[in-house]
């Protein structure tokens, strides 16, 4: 449920800190946190319906966007998918972090998400996770554009703003044992989101469409029969 005075635009912590120590460790609460609740796996389930959708094409070519340190791109490359690997970051910090995690499995490079070096549908899916909420609208409507240009198809993920987020936010942290830092940024990152509507009419360049998914995120998946100069074989 979104209710009045909910959305608010607050600074996170991990923005600034990046890969300091106090950065890492809002990172590590994160890492715990995926790992815990099957957030990893639900990705990896959403990544494989986009290639389904596309005919199963070999190597699947898989750009993410905001790669971070990497998870995303290390989990795909341990699955049993055949793929490709890039990974983009304007952070030359999280850039090396991933770099260091992934060794050979993937290529990750400093790059502006609105300027990609790749071709018109050079890849087959561009994904992006819990990124959208960092940026202003502007810069999302740009990237959107730019992924619609590269990708032929997108998976995003992004919390949403509810009070559900903002109330289970702060008790699984205590559950878990997370710290301060970790809790405000989740918070600020559920009170930026962007909502289904929003989504929904960001995405409209691509062939997805919106999904819900309990208690308070959002995700693309692939709309039937929708995949764009799409292979249906091989690639």
């Amino acid at each position: 449920m979104i209710v009045p005075g909910l959305r608010a635009d607050r600074e996170e912590i991990i923005d600034r800190e990046g890969t300091s120590e106090r950065g890492r460790a809002i990172l590590s609460d994160l890492d715990r946190f995926n790992h815990l609740f099957g957030w990893t796996r639900f990705h990896l389930r959403q990544v494989r319906a986009h290639w389904e959708a596309q005919g199963r094409p070999t190597p699947f070519r898989i750009l993410d966007v905001g790669t971070g340190p990497g998870g995303l791109l290390e989990a795909l490359a341990r699955s049993d998918l055949p793929v490709q690997l890039h990974g983009v970051d304007r952070s030359e910090a999280y850039v090396a972090m991933a770099q260091a995690r992934l060794g050979g499995a993937a290529t990750v490079f400093v790059g502006d998400a609105t300027a990609l070096p790749f071709g018109d549908g050079e890849v087959h899916l561009a994904t992006s996770t819990l990124m959208l909420h960092h940026l202003s609208s502007g810069a999302r409507t740009a990237l959107v554009a730019e992924l619609a240009r590269v990708a032929r198809s997108a998976y995003l993920f992004d919390v949403e703003p509810s009070i559900s987020g903002v109330l289970g936010w702060p008790l699984a942290c205590a559950l878990l044992g997370f710290g301060p830092d970790t809790r405000h940024d989740g918070i600020a990152s559920v009170r930026r989101a962007v909502t289904r509507d929003e989504l929904a009419a960001l995405v409209r360049p691509l062939p997805v469409r919106v999904r819900r998914v309990f208690p308070s995120a959002l995700c693309t998946v692939a709309a039937p029969g929708s995949a764009r100069r799409g292979d249906t074989t091989r690639a």
